[in-house]
């Protein structure tokens, strides 16, 4: 009987076509000839989401093969750390199909508040430099449909999105790891990749962007929080979806309180109406469409959220 190793390439390929890439990695220790044969073929990773959190004790490498499959290595010790960085070099190596979903977060340390903010970005930077190098020594960018990333500034993001193949990312979420709540967080470079240029879906939470408006709407369902509310920006946004049909919802969080809300809403759109959660909401008809209208809604004078509608849906309750 054949040792597995004198088997003809064909049948080890159709053997590690039908394993996990836990199991390839197993085989891959077994002896160098399975090693050399695992690293020239190069077999098709099964991951479909990643996640790699990080902070001054430990990294945490999050690996999802299937819904129901998913399991946490958790790197504590320095010897572990650089076992991490074998083992994600390995698996970037092997990762052809896109990723559902990749996530990095920079956990800050526990004292952060008293730290200065040259400390605060100082933290992460050996780890991002050393991923970002993966990443961009890679033969074709790392394909992921959504990137979620908790960063405590606009550099660490800068490590990270650009590698990302732009035609295949579809959403970016952006959390603050440091800092005060609701800080501005510069978006200046960010906003001018081709990843944010080509991304469908934005969202952004508990930190304040200062980007002109026309930097956002490009996207078809954005959430952001801003400073301010004003007439201007609320008549520019409501323009703005009446000329751009992609733009299905805009959701804006504002820290400010403004008391004049409603009456800017009555100014802006055509009339209200009122259904069983939100109580008032306002309405205009979109120019050029008989379908459907914009609609708005306020929670607590706190967020204002944009969407289109059809009109028939909201007739029999316009006040």
């Amino acid at each position: 009987m054949s040792t597995l190793n004198k088997m003809p390439d064909v049948v080890l390929t159709a053997i590690i076509d039908y394993l996990d890439f836990r199991s390839i990695m197993f085989l891959r220790k077994v002896s160098r000839d399975f090693r050399t044969f695992i690293d020239e073929v190069v077999p098709s990773s099964s991951i479909i989401g990643m996640g790699l959190t990080v902070n001054q004790e430990r990294i945490e490498l999050g690996l999802q093969e299937s819904i129901d499959k998913f399991r946490k290595i958790t790197y504590s010790q320095p010897d572990q750390q650089a076992a991490f960085w074998k083992d994600l070099e390995m698996i970037l190596k092997h990762q052809k199909s896109h990723l559902e979903w990749l996530t990095v977060g920079m956990k800050p340390p526990e004292d952060n508040r008293t730290l200065d903010e040259s400390t605060l970005e100082k933290f992460p930077s050996e780890f991002l430099d050393k991923l970002q190098n993966l990443l961009t020594s890679r033969k074709v960018p790392l394909k992921a449909a959504r990137l979620n990333l908790m960063a405590g500034y606009q550099n660490e993001i800068m490590k990270i999105l650009p590698s990302i193949d732009s035609e295949k990312l579809e959403e970016i979420l952006i959390f603050p790891a440091t800092g005060p709540h609701m800080r501005v967080f510069k978006l200046d470079r960010v906003v001018e990749t081709e990843q944010w240029k080509h991304a469908k879906e934005l969202r952004i939470a508990n930190f304040l962007v200062e980007e002109p408006l026309e930097k956002f709407t490009h996207f078809e369902r954005c959430r952001i929080c801003v400073d301010t509310i004003s007439l201007e920006l609320l008549r520019k946004l409501k323009e703005i979806f009446f000329n751009h049909p992609t733009l299905e919802s805009f959701e804006l969080h504002h820290e400010s309180h403004h008391s004049e809300l409603k009456h800017w809403f009555e100014q802006l759109f055509e009339g209200s109406y009122r259904d069983e959660v939100y109580q008032d909401r306002w309405y205009s008809r979109i120019p050029g469409n008989p379908e459907d209208v914009l609609s708005i809604r306020c929670r607590y004078l706190q967020w204002i959220y944009f969407s289109r509608c059809n009109f028939s849906e909201i007739q029999r309750s316009i006040i």
